[in-house]
């Protein structure tokens, strides 16, 4: 038996992966996923026979494939191909239709201060959108949303959430403040007042740091109050973006709420 070359065998995970995406896509339609999966699984018995690894997969293409089954499939092409990973989360999303009343933007502002991760940046812009943030402020080296592996995590939230960039994070502060915003900064300050206790007063905007570094002091010190969330285990910290999802929900809650009718 011959050995396939190097191209030979990246073609062959190309191709199987080009086959999962369509299948994905059509998961919906029954009688196009029942033709699709036997073609997949032909199409791995047949000409993948000799790709290490790839025909194994056949086993999962079988009547009743489960869409569990789908996403164990992608996993091993992901790492083949050494692409971005696609997570659980890219495959099931699917845009939601239109809505013909949209629901209010959420009056909070996201300040991103020297976000090095490309990826923790699609993810706010993801965040942002499922909460209808209203806007985020990104500061200082902070990529943009449509910078690379930003806009893989963004899913394409960076093209209806407001934002814009600002060269310095104290600068981005004062001028929320002289328009009337008080700003939180989201930190680890011991005795801070916690998630769970926020008095929210809206519209307001919430500084975030990298996990690493956090917050400058300067930074800390020109906003209006410090938020924190709790830790319970060892570490004192969560991902910053982890961490802005938990303050995120929090606002909308109290946001719907009416808490904002009662701060007036």
């Amino acid at each position: 038996m011959d050995t396939l070359s190097e191209q030979a065998i990246e073609k062959a995970w190309r191709d199987t992966h080009k086959r999962l995406t369509a299948l994905d896509q059509g998961w919906d339609k029954p009688r196009f996923r029942e033709a699709a999966v036997k073609d997949l699984a032909r199409f791995l018995r047949e000409r993948c026979a000799d790709v290490p690894h790839l025909a194994d997969l056949a086993r999962l293409c079988r009547p009743g494939m489960t869409r569990q089954d789908l996403f164990a499939l992608f996993a091993p092409c992901e790492r083949f191909l050494k692409r971005v990973k696609v997570t659980d989360i890219e495959i099931l999303s699917t845009d939601r239709a239109p809505l013909a009343d949209p629901a209010p933007r959420l009056p909070l502002t996201v300040i991103a201060d020297n976000f090095r991760s490309a990826i923790n940046v699609g993810t706010l812009f993801r965040v942002c959108d499922c909460f209808g943030v209203a806007e985020a402020v990104l500061c200082g080296y902070t990529p943009a949303p449509d910078d690379g592996r930003a806009k893989s995590a963004a899913l394409g939230a960076e093209d209806w959430v407001p934002w814009r960039r600002e060269a310095h994070t104290l600068d981005a502060v004062r001028a929320l403040q002289a328009q009337g915003r008080k700003v939180i900064a989201l930190e680890t300050v011991p005795d801070a007042p916690t998630l769970e206790d926020w008095h929210w007063d809206f519209p307001c905007a919430i500084a975030l740091g990298s996990e690493r570094f956090g917050l400058d002091p300067d930074v800390v010190r020109a906003c209006d109050a410090v938020m924190r969330i709790p830790m319970y285990g060892r570490k004192n910290s969560l991902n910053v973006v982890m961490a802005f999802t938990l303050v995120a929900h929090a606002a909308r809650v109290a946001y719907e709420r009416g808490d904002n009718d009662r701060n007036a």
